[in-house]
């Protein structure tokens, strides 16, 4: 399931200022692989199409995004962490998320990547929706710009 990642603004509450920007693994037509940070990712597609993204090590302007792998920590001690909330207060916190996300938003099932298209090119208005979609077309949908999150899963219930 996915969602409108604008929905996500109105719907989490950050404290503090904070300046959001997205870090892209690229590679260039020459395989080297970089990463760069952009405001957004109209930023980004704005600026290679323009030939202004350079590969750092030969100045390729022929790049593209490359698959990406999540960030992983690194081994580390282990540390008292006193602000950590308990697996079960995590748990709730998930299952209360998950339900204002299915109570505010109108599922339109396998609709979903057309519908948010439509959205996103002002086809028709804006609207907290959420649906299916395939991993493909989840990539094609990021791929072009649209931003859509997924909405997390049930958390497992307690014996």
């Amino acid at each position: 399931m996915g969602y409108p990642a604008s929905y996500v603004d109105r719907l989490i509450r950050h404290e503090g200022s904070y300046l959001p920007m997205i870090r892209y693994a690229l590679r260039c037509d020459r395989n080297h692989d970089f990463d760069m940070w952009f405001a957004d990712s109209a930023t980004y597609d704005a600026l290679a199409q323009g030939s202004h993204v350079a590969c750092p090590e030969c100045g390729s302007t022929v790049v593209e995004k490359a698959l990406m792998a999540p960030g992983l920590a690194k081994a580390q001690k282990p540390q008292q962490m006193s602000n950590t909330p308990a697996p079960r207060d995590i748990a709730k916190m998930i299952t209360e998320y998950r339900a204002k996300v299915l109570a505010e938003t109108t599922d339109v099932g396998r609709r979903f990547p057309e519908k948010v298209r439509d959205m996103h090119e002002g086809v028709i208005d804006q609207a907290p929706i959420r649906g299916q979609t395939t991993p493909d077309e989840a990539k094609a949908l990021l791929d072009d710009g649209i931003a859509i999150l997924p909405v997390p899963p049930e958390p497992p219930k307690e014996n």
